[in-house]
Parts: C-alpha cells; sequence; structure tokens
C-alpha cells in the first residue's frame, strides 16, 4: 500500500490505529532497497553532450569521470536543497562523437525532447562556441568547464559561464620561461592545429613572444586530421629554433613529439598546450616524453581546499585515481568544479528556475579543490592562473611559476 494512503485512511478506536498505521509506514520504508528510497526524491537534471567516441575522446572521458565524481558524491550526502527539500542529481549523457554539428543536434534535443533545463559544457573550445550559441537562443544556462578560447565569450552572451582560465594564460608562461631562460630562447617555432583552441592559443603566444622580444621564426597551421607532420617539421628545423610552441589535442601531439626527435631537431624546450599529462602520452612516447612542458589548470600539489566538500587538491587526486585507475590531470576536478558552481548558484536562488540560477551564477565566488573560481562581465573565470609542469622520470612535475616549483626546470634539455 503508498505511504500516503497508509497515513491518510480513516481510523476505528482513536489514534491507535494511525499509530499502527504510521509504524507499518516506517518499516515499510526502511525495508525498500536504497536506490527505491532515492527515487521517491526530486531530481535536479543536468544535461551533456561530450566526446565520448571520436578524436578528442580521450579528453572527453576525462570530462565525464568528473562529473561523475561529483553527481556519486553530492548523492551520497544527500542531494542539493532546493525549497527545503533534498533533491538528488543527475546527469544526462549524449555523445557527440567529436563534432560540433552533432552536439548542436543533442544540446537541442536534451532541450526540446528532454526538458533540460540546465547544461553542462561538452569538451574543447570549437564544439563549445557552437553549442553555446544554442543555450543563448533558449537563454537557458551553461556552465563550460573545457572551453578556453576568448572568442567563446566575446559575443555578449550572458548565459555561458567557464571555470578555466582564459586560452591567453595557456601559453603566457611558455614565453615568460624562454625569455628568462639562460641562455634565452630566443628564436621560437609554433605549430597549432587549424582549430579554434589551437589556433587561438598560438595566436596568443605569438603575440606575447613579440612583447617579450622574442623572434617567431616559424609559424604554421596544419589541417585537422594530419597524421604526418614530417614536411612540417623539416621546414621548421630550417629555421633553427630554439623553442616548439605546439597546440593540438592528444594524439597529434603524441606524432609531433615523437617526429621532432625522429628528426633530430635541436630543440632547446618544447611546450605542448595539451597532451603531456593526459593518459596515454609517456606511455606511447616512452623516453621521448622526457622534458616536454605543459601548462595545467591542477596539480594534487596546489593548495586549495573544497568548501564544499571538504576536500583538497591530494583528496581529489585519490579519488580520480581510484576511478580512472591511474593519476589524473586537470580535466576531472575541472568538471567537477562546473557543478560546484551550479550547486551553490541553485542554492543561492533558493530556486531551479533557470533565469534566477543564471542569475546566481554570475555571482559565484567558490573555493573547489580545483581552485577558486569568480567570473568576470563575459562568464569567464579570473580567480586563478596556471601552472607549468614538465615531464622528468616519466612524471608531470611543477617546475613555473618558481615560487610554486616542486622541482627544477631542465634547461636546455637533452637531445632525446
Amino acid at each position: 500500500m503508498p505511504l500516503f494512503h497508509m497515513l491518510s485512511r480513516p481510523t476505528i478506536g482513536g489514534h491507535r490505529r494511525t499509530l499502527i498505521g504510521l509504524g507499518a509506514a516506517l518499516l515499510w520504508a526502511s525495508a525498500l532497497p536504497s536506490n527505491a528510497v532515492a527515487q521517491t526524491q526530486p531530481t535536479i537534471t543536468f544535461g551533456a553532450a561530450l566526446s565520448l567516441t571520436g578524436r578528442v575522446s580521450t579528453e572527453g572521458r576525462l570530462v565525464k569521470i568528473g562529473y561523475d565524481i561529483y553527481v556519486d558524491e553530492i548523492n551520497k550526502r544527500g542531494g542539493i536543497k532546493v525549497g527545503g527539500k533534498p533533491h538528488r542529481v543527475e546527469i544526462k549523457y549524449y555523445d557527440d562523437q567529436s563534432d560540433a554539428a552533432t552536439s548542436v543536434k543533442l544540446y537541442e534535443k536534451l532541450i526540446n525532447e528532454e526538458g533540460v533545463k540546465l547544461l553542462l559544457g561538452p569538451y574543447s573550445s570549437g564544439i563549445t562556441f557552437a553549442t553555446s550559441a544554442v543555450v543563448e537562443k533558449y537563454q537557458l544556462p551553461m556552465v563550460a568547464a573545457h572551453a578556453a578560447a576568448s572568442n567563446v565569450y566575446q559575443r555578449g552572451f550572458k548565459h555561458i559561464f567557464a571555470t578555466l582560465t582564459p586560452v591567453d594564460q595557456y601559453t603566457g608562461n611558455f614565453i615568460k620561461m624562454a625569455a628568462g631562460a639562460n641562455p634565452r630562447a630566443q628564436r621560437v617555432a609554433m605549430i597549432h592545429e587549424n582549430a579554434l583552441f589551437p589556433q587561438a592559443s598560438i595566436d596568443a603566444a605569438e603575440r606575447q613572444a613579440k612583447a617579450a622580444g622574442l623572434d617567431v621564426v616559424y609559424k604554421e597551421a596544419y589541417p585537422t586530421g594530419t597524421k604526418d607532420f614530417a614536411a612540417m617539421i623539416e621546414g621548421m628545423k630550417a629555421r633553427n629554433p630554439d623553442a616548439l610552441i605546439a597546440a593540438g589535442y592528444t594524439g597529434d601531439m603524441i606524432v609531433l613529439a615523437r617526429q621532432t626527435s625522429e628528426q633530430k631537431v635541436p630543440l632547446k624546450m618544447i611546450g605542448f598546450t595539451l597532451g603531456p599529462t593526459l593518459p596515454g602520452f609517456v606511455e606511447a612516447l616512452g623516453p621521448r616524453a622526457e622534458n616536454i612542458l605543459e601548462p595545467v589548470q591542477w596539480t594534487p600539489d596546489l593548495p586549495w581546499k573544497d568548501e564544499i566538500f571538504g576536500w583538497t587538491a591530494a583528496d581529489y587526486a585519490v579519488l580520480c585515481r581510484e576511478r580512472l585507475g591511474k593519476d589524473c590531470d586537470y580535466h576531472p576536478p575541472q568538471s567537477t568544479a562546473a557543478l560546484q558552481v551550479y550547486q551553490r548558484a541553485i542554492e543561492r536562488a533558493d530556486s531551479l528556475d533557470p533565469k534566477k540560477v543564471r542569475d546566481a551564477l554570475a555571482q559565484t565566488n567558490i573555493m573547489t579543490a580545483y581552485g577558486p573560481v569568480r567570473f568576470n562581465e563575459m562568464g569567464q573565470n579570473i580567480a586563478k592562473g596556471m601552472s607549468v609542469v614538465q615531464l622528468q622520470n616519466g612524471k608531470p612535475v611543477v617546475v613555473f611559476p618558481v615560487e610554486g616549483a616542486k622541482g627544477r626546470f631542465v634547461y636546455p634539455m637533452p637531445a632525446r
């Protein structure tokens, strides 16, 4: 008999029958499996299309791990309170196959067919650029954890917010390191995929290099899907660069690292905007991965403590390792932080109304195990910077900024 009917059934013989009914109801509820009890709670549903297959699926699967870590933990703690009632959290996922057009269709489906009003971002700046136009059209909020390109946020949109730092910070420290090295890495080569984030980051690097008095001796883009960089590397090698800064996704960077080593390009410094800390990079390259640099949003060594769950960055690293089976990079904590930003906004609004949640998101000021999050008027996180890691003995070690370094910057790098 349903609990409501059991409690509201007319009684005979005074209150005793009511108490017996109440006791039976409580016994009935306690006998339910935990998942059945959970199903009686109201639910907050977020929606996301992620690159679970396709060319950036390595990164896309890491994005999902971070979202899932949050969902498991918040539900274990009773959920998010709205109107005084705890709500369980769930995420409706679709696979966009690493394709922007597919992602747009899936966000339309989440909104129009699934009725989802609170959206999480996909992976990559290019895909987020396309999907953020969908949420702006419907005036629904999206917290994007994985889109750094500035032009995503420069269109006057009011419904997209990003937990990660802007694209300029990805390469700024590389240029500071090159300019401050002894001897100075004066001649810089730059290579990037012809895609939104890679191009935006290398354009930023070129501006930063020129401002620092460095010479950009080579700058070329490669088409998406390129499998062989030999001709491009030969052209770069002829310009005799001291440093290479490259931007692309993990698979491309593995090939580029291997081929620069095979062609014996005498570089003093190599920096990739993405790749070295992701699963499979070191395994694919072995010793050829040594001393390559990467800017990172997060490491387990950083002194941040989460204000919601009480996790330190080191605590989060343990949780993530248990789930992934190996050390995590910054993608999972970035995703977890996106949902914590949403949690605080929902709590502040005390509502699931998307307009009220959007307005509360704009007021975000939160500390997470990923770091601080606070948005400017464009929705970018302006509260944190980035560090640079270098692969040393197969492990990423923070080498810059110097005040937060855990190891010495190896420069010039030995021949690989």
